[in-house]
């Protein structure tokens, strides 16, 4: 297990080799993840129930069926116990923030604390948005162990794909305007 410094320089490392400046045209379609990756599998833990799984949810140019299921399901509302349909964009952001971990050597699971909130427990979060993205399923707030939220909300900013909050135990994003903010 690398130590908390290890983490901090790969991460920091990581974020050095983001793409900078406008958006290119590779870029914008799959939100910086290179189009010659035809198979995108998303590794999550919700913290909540304990569940885990790495999950292969688009292959081929489409979404794989059994896949987007199951992390739907993983990114539920847990306090309903209610899925919903989540957006394809959120996961292929949620994709590339692991596949530039992955490239700097962390191999984690994004540690998944909300995904999909029903109006009734989003008013029932303390600090949610009355409209809120999690309300439509383009939203999720996670963490990686021993990566601060900081640094997480750093790289997120890089695809420019949306909402960015950083928060001081996990970071937010999601695919509506983009926009950044401190919780």
């Amino acid at each position: 297990m690398p130590t908390r410094r290890a983490l901090l320089q790969r991460a920091a490392a990581c974020l050095l080799a983001c793409p900078t400046g406008r958006r290119t045209r590779a870029a914008t379609p799959d939100l910086g993840v290179a189009p010659a990756l035809p198979h995108r599998m998303l590794w999550l833990h919700r913290v909540q129930t304990r569940e885990e799984g790495q999950i292969l949810y688009y292959e081929s140019g489409a979404l794989v069926p059994d896949g987007y299921s199951l992390l739907c399901y993983l990114l539920r509302d847990v306090r309903a116990e209610q899925v919903a349909s989540m957006d394809p964009k959120l996961l292929h952001l949620l994709f590339g923030m692991q596949t530039w971990m992955r490239a700097c050597g962390i191999r984690q699971p994004l540690r998944i604390d909300s995904g999909y909130r029903t109006a009734k427990t989003n008013a029932n979060t303390e600090g949610a948005a009355i409209h809120s993205q999690h309300r439509f399923g383009k939203a999720a707030d996670f963490a990686v162990a021993g990566i601060p939220s900081a640094v997480l909300a750093k790289l997120a900013q890089r695809f420019a794909a949306g909402g960015v909050g950083v928060y001081p135990t996990f970071v937010h994003v999601d695919t509506g305007p983009v926009r950044r903010w401190t919780g």
